[in-house]
């Protein structure tokens, strides 16, 4: 499969330019979703945690 991708990126004339804009997307992405997971308490996880089974709690009720 890499080496598909390989022979369409290596027939460009700005491959460099294209892989390293593609791996800047991830390291961004990266640091984003690290950037909200760590924002958000400790608590909103825990409680996130809970709400399947507080679901099924209410309905066997």
């Amino acid at each position: 499969m890499l080496k598909f991708y390989n022979k369409i990126i290596a027939g460009t004339d700005h491959a460099v330019a294209y892989q390293s804009a593609a791996l800047l997307l991830f390291v961004l992405f990266f640091i984003g979703m690290t950037y909200v997971v760590m924002k958000k308490p400790k608590d909103y996880y825990k409680d996130m945690s809970d709400m399947p089974l507080e679901e099924e709690e209410n309905k066997e009720k």
